[in-house]
């Protein structure tokens, strides 16, 4: 899962579809996992998002944090990438 703002903001969210149900849990949304490099954000769990998760991918529970390292990890080049092909 990848962020494209309308701004020119790009990065890499997560690795899949069901750990990015627990980033949502967990209270980050794409921009804030994109804006805050470093996990800064101040998350607020949503109930809400979180039973969704816990529906659709139990098994894959994880972290906001380690949701968004695991997917930089897997795709470093992205931002790079995504630059070159736009100049």
């Amino acid at each position: 899962m990848v962020f494209l703002g309308s701004e020119g903001e790009t990065g890499v969210v997560a690795q899949n579809l069901w750990v990015y149900l627990w980033l949502l849990a967990d209270g980050f949304g794409p921009w804030e996992a994109t804006a805050y490099p470093d996990h800064e954000h101040e998350p607020r769990t949503d109930e809400r998002l979180a039973e969704i998760a816990q529906r659709w991918a139990p098994s894959h529970r994880r972290s906001a944090d380690e949701v968004i390292t695991a997917a930089r990890e897997e795709f470093p080049g992205f931002e790079e990438l995504i630059g070159s092909l736009c100049r």
